[in-house]
């Protein structure tokens, strides 16, 4: 449970961070990926010696290599699109967006995770799920144009790709299946797109590597979620992750706090009990 509420906290940061480098500093997306995979993987590579291991005769099947061979191609399409949803939407319009995200993976998962098939997380997951977005959209209006329905096929995308995640998680460790992850993506944008990355400032350098720290962070501890609890149970915690994100500002931003909101994070947060001592 602790993985995935790390998980949601980095995130929000990810979140953040992405959108002060792609829109406020103006950094290209072309310049800006291949860079941001190199430091996922760097970073990623130092906790290697501690976590990382690999069943390399069961990955070397034709069964895992075409999962990991199609995991790469979804998560290159799926973070160019998301990318570019962060860049050129509201923080608000992304986020509402991105809400989405968890009622997908739900159902996802038990549609092609037969082994995480329960109905109590299940129910509760959706329960969860349709409490945080009836918050959200009643407190903003989502514009759908062209950008927004490509995010949107970023977050089903990104929804899928949890699916084959925990699939190959059965051979190699979480630590090393996010930095082969991330090693590939890194020499596939660097190819694809040529970035001059030595014109970019030192300060985006330095803030492309607080966004690969959040991003390690939140794949990371999500990966290891769904060795812990699968992929429905992690996604149902990382519901409360917007949640902790909205309490945060009233504390520190001094923002509204709304009887909505509150009873909304009541229930996620009973489904999260209901469903763990169910």
């Amino acid at each position: 449970m602790l993985e995935a509420i790390i998980s949601s906290i980095g995130y929000a940061g990810s979140i953040v961070t992405d959108k002060i480098i792609l829109s406020k500093k103006k950094v290209p997306i072309m310049r800006f990926i291949p860079l941001l995979f190199i430091w996922l993987a760097i970073i990623t590579a130092i906790f290697l010696p501690m976590w990382g291991w690999i069943r390399w005769t069961d990955f070397l099947s034709t069964k895992y290599i075409i999962l990991f061979v199609l995991m790469i191609a979804v998560a290159c399409i799926w973070n160019v699109y998301y990318l570019r949803g962060i860049q050129k939407e509201s923080i608000h319009e992304f986020e509402l967006i991105m809400m989405l995200s968890p009622l997908v993976t739900i159902i996802l998962a038990e549609i092609f995770l037969p082994a995480e098939r329960d109905v109590s997380v299940f129910i509760a997951g959706i329960v969860a799920s349709v409490a945080l977005i009836a918050t959200r959209f009643r407190h903003h209006h989502l514009k759908v144009g062209k950008t927004a329905w490509l995010t949107i096929f970023a977050m089903v995308l990104a929804s899928l790709e949890s699916i084959i995640i925990k699939e190959v998680l059965f051979v190699m460790s979480p630590v090393t299946l996010y930095f082969m992850r991330t090693v590939a993506i890194a020499i596939i944008f660097l190819v694809l797109y040529r970035p001059k990355l030595f014109k970019i400032t030192k300060e985006v350098y330095g803030m492309t590597i607080v966004a690969a720290i959040f991003g390690v962070v939140t794949m990371v501890m999500r990966f290891y979620g769904f060795v812990s609890l699968g992929v429905t149970g992690t996604t149902l915690i990382l519901i409360l992750g917007p949640f902790l994100v909205y309490f945060a500002s009233v504390f520190f931003f001094k923002e509204k706090l709304h009887k909505r909101d509150i009873f909304a994070a009541a229930v996620v947060i009973a489904m999260i009990l209901w469903a763990t001592f169910k």
